[in-house]
């Protein structure tokens, strides 16, 4: 489906090399609902990517090398990347293991708890003038910054480290430090809460139970509802199983596979009684 021009340009980060087929089957599900896809990329070069996405080196939005996280792990990459990329244009940031169910509004906000009531990041529009992104930013600027939602035990490690490596050293600490348990803080500290939409939103599934995905025994969906837009898959969660073998016929994951036409036959067969 060729993207719709009333429909907002959703974007990601890639680092390191090749996607696999899971972060595949993502991308190209927004590309089916009708939005433009952007995979911007830190490498030299780009990534091979489904038909329709658009790939983009990340240093066009913000360089971490010149930034000073030349050294950052990918996950901290990804966690300050995003709030440049909101800053300076009019995307919707979108994990590369978000599944597209429905095509994404274009309104100011886009954020959502999951289950458990904590705030995730992984789908993710705030307004350039946003008061929880600009303080983020503002924060995440400063090599020295220590998070202030961090326990009493950690924010002492933290101020301990050594000097221009305590935002670093936090986010090594405590990995959702600065994306997720960022946003929960700030978004509650200005007010921008009340904007937060219902786990059923992006995250009706929580990650430990995202088996049920792959799974033909579980045809029922009756965590899908009218207001759900996308599913958040949780990759680093999903077992190596699953993302080296075909999800079983009839599953939630072969049947999208299936309506966006996304090839899964690279992938090794599995027997199952379903067959």
């Amino acid at each position: 489906m060729a993207s719709s021009t009333s429909l907002p340009t959703v974007a990601s980060l890639w680092v390191g090399d090749s996607l696999n087929w899971l972060h595949e089957l993502s991308l190209a599900s927004f590309v089916q609902r009708g939005h433009e896809v952007v995979l911007f990329h830190t490498g030299a070069v780009a990534p091979s990517v489904p038909t329709g996405v658009r790939t983009c080196p990340a240093a066009e939005i913000w360089n971490p090398v010149t930034a000073g996280h030349g050294e950052a792990p990918a996950s901290m990459l990804s966690d300050l990347f995003r709030l440049h990329l909101l800053k300076q244009t009019d995307m919707i940031w979108i994990d590369t293991d978000m599944l597209c169910i429905r095509p994404l509004p274009d309104v100011d906000y886009h954020v959502g708890y999951e289950p458990t009531r904590s705030i995730n990041g992984a789908v993710l529009r705030l307004p350039q003038g946003s008061e929880t992104l600009n303080t983020l930013l503002e924060w995440f600027e400063d090599p020295e910054f220590v998070p202030p939602w961090l326990n009493k035990k950690l924010r002492s490690e933290v101020t301990a480290a050594q000097p221009g490596k305590r935002l670093l050293t936090a986010f090594e600490l405590l990995r959702p430090s600065l994306g997720p348990r960022a946003l929960d803080y700030t978004l509650n500290k200005t007010g921008e809460v009340a904007h937060v939409r219902e786990p059923e939103v992006f995250y009706p599934i929580r990650g430990v139970l995202t088996d049920v995905l792959f799974s033909g025994n579980c045809q029922e969906d009756g965590w899908l509802t009218q207001d759900t837009l996308a599913v958040h898959l949780y990759a680093s969660m999903v077992r190596r199983y699953h993302k080296t073998h075909r999800p079983e016929k009839y599953s939630f994951i072969a049947r999208m596979a299936d309506e966006i036409r996304f090839d899964l036959s690279d992938l090794k067969h599995q027997k199952q009684g379903n067959d």
